[in-house]
């Protein structure tokens, strides 16, 4: 068996949904294998960064891993923003990529570069091929480390001269076996948690989609209350248990927990930057942590710990859950004061002063909201409108909501199709940015040719707004290289032959935003473009906690 065709063949074993990228020098054998020898679809991109923000996206929906490639060094090196992304989410992923042939090595060859270095500091596992017999141990072993623990992106890099050759015996990849949570832990984290005035739960995007209603039944079995990290919605933001999001445009009544609790059980939490705002977020001097993750390395790395639990929590939650359940804890004061300040929050977010005259991004997302099932699935690009989408969008079920926390502009069309693909009797809307849209919005083609219908709105203010509004807050009211020209995103829809709309007042929005619905509903994709106003998210410019520096 030739390699390329013993990639073919792993690439259906391992169930990859799909293949993406770009054909190129080294990777046009694996691609013509795939089509001849296999079920598995090759999803031509427009970008090599929408191929691997598609699988990111497609693991952060499933939990599973996608196969995408690249061609020796140009079409390589820009599926690194993808693979960065999934590095930074705990996102398993499988990449493979051509590297000048090992016969010219050190002579500067076409496109040489070393790309096992390359991809060294965003990914688990990064390797070059070095003999062809080896083909499947390596490709094996890629896979395993995928998924083996903390999950992650794995990238196998292959000199093309190797294609042709023989690949050796052929071993049939099997899906890794997960941690055993260690016997005993359920009754240490239970009583600590019952001996606690004040108990916290902070719950993590470690924290499994599948797991939500087993972490809200063990809030209810401790009277305790539940912080989501940052962007993550681990839990429906309007259980009567959640009391909002720390970090960066959060709500104040987490603030308080956190600054209060003197237990606090940390899942799945690795206390980003954005999270513990620039980790100047601090707890009660006496406050004991409980902090339960998959990887050992997370646990007590940003806040030391009273008890450390590696553990996975598919498995441990629904063991907390019997636990309490069995003796629940009555309602407490602790738990009704915070509730009371969250709902005072809420209340004040629905109270805004509207512009009846130009549309506030607030605005279009409280009007998808309202127009949207509570089952859509809504992906997110990065700018300040993020922040409205966390308080104007809530989410009924975890794992709708996906931020990119590494902040990988283009996301949002690429990551669409991804989820859509993850979940095809799902409506998927992705809230992108102009500046964001316009990285990746040839993706719309690709979303048109592969039948996957999607809602696109954009918010557009001709602007990279949230850097503006950083740089007007620390540059004396300056900004620089941050502001666009006209432009009108319904012309491009029409180009790809897809429905398109323009909402430049208020009373444009609805309508606007109803038509694209209903052409989505029966199998088309839209895009709605929006010209909303200068108004900013405040959030990420009010701190909440002291500085010590």
């Amino acid at each position: 068996m030739k390699v390329c065709d013993a990639i073919a063949r792993w690439c259906a074993d391992v169930e990859t949904p799909f293949v993406a990228g770009i054909p190129g020098k080294g990777i046009l054998e694996i691609i013509d294998s795939i089509s001849t020898t296999t079920d598995v679809p090759f999803i031509l991109t427009r970008h090599e960064q929408s191929a691997s923000m598609m699988a990111y996206s497609y693991a952060f929906q499933t939990g599973r891993p996608a196969v995408v490639v690249g061609s020796r060094a140009p079409g390589t090196t820009i599926l690194t923003i993808g693979v960065m992304g999934a590095h930074v989410e705990s996102l398993p992923m499988l990449v493979l990529t051509a590297q000048g042939s090992n016969a010219h090595e050190g002579c500067e060859a076409y496109g040489e570069i070393d790309l096992s270095a390359l991809f060294e500091p965003i990914t688990k596992w990064s390797v070059r091929l070095d003999d062809p017999g080896h083909t499947g141990k390596i490709l094996n072993e890629a896979y395993r480390r995928t998924l083996t623990g903390r999950p992650g992106p794995v990238h196998v890099a292959i000199p093309q001269n190797f294609m042709q050759q023989e690949a050796g015996p052929y071993v049939r990849p099997t899906r890794p076996v997960g941690p055993i949570t260690p016997h005993g832990s359920r009754d240490g984290i239970v009583a600590l948690m019952r001996s606690a005035r004040r108990p916290l739960i902070i719950a993590g995007g470690g924290v499994p989609p599948q797991n939500a209603d087993d972490l809200l039944a063990l809030a209810r079995g401790l009277s305790a209350p539940v912080v989501q990290s940052w962007l993550r919605k681990p839990v429906p933001d309007r259980d009567p248990h959640c009391i909002g999001m720390a970090g960066i445009g959060g709500s104040p009544a987490a603030r308080r927990g956190i600054q209060d609790a003197d237990v606090v059980l940390v899942l799945g939490c690795r206390f980003s930057e954005q999270m513990t705002e620039q980790y100047a977020m601090s707890f009660a001097a006496d406050a004991k942590l409980v902090h339960v993750d998959l990887d050992p390395a997370v646990i007590g790395r940003v806040y030391p710990v009273h008890l450390g639990v590696q553990a996975d929590l598919g498995d441990l939650l629904p063991e907390l859950r019997a636990a309490v359940e069995a003796s629940a804890a009555g309602p407490s004061d602790w738990l009704t004061t915070l509730q009371k300040e969250q709902a005072g929050y809420l209340q004040e977010l629905a109270c805004y002063r509207r512009d009846d005259t130009t549309p506030q991004s607030r605005y279009v997302v409280e009007q998808l909201r309202e127009l949207l099932d509570a089952d859509t699935r809504l992906v997110l690009d990065s700018g300040n409108y993020l922040h409205w989408a966390e308080q104007y969008f809530p989410v009924e079920h975890a794992g709708l909501f996906h931020y990119p926390t590494a902040a990988t502009m283009g996301f949002g069309v690429p990551g669409a199709i991804g989820a859509k693909i993850a979940h095809p009797d799902a409506f998927v809307c992705a809230l992108v940015g102009d500046g964001g849209f316009t990285m990746t919005m040839g993706e719309l083609e690709t979303a048109v040719r592969l039948g996957t219908p999607l809602l696109v709105v954009v918010i557009n203010n001709s602007a990279l707004g949230h850097v503006r509004m950083r740089q007007e807050a620390d540059f004396g009211g300056r900004s620089v290289g941050v502001d666009y020209g006209e432009q009108h995103f319904s012309h491009v829809a029409a180009a790809f032959g897809m429905f398109g709309a323009e909402a430049t007042a208020t009373a444009d929005v609805r309508p606007a935003l109803e038509e694209a619905v209903e052409v989505v509903r029966g199998g088309g994709c839209a895009v709605v473009d929006v010209h909303v106003s200068d108004e900013m998210a405040a959030g990420p410019l009010v701190r909440w906690w002291p500085r010590s520096v």
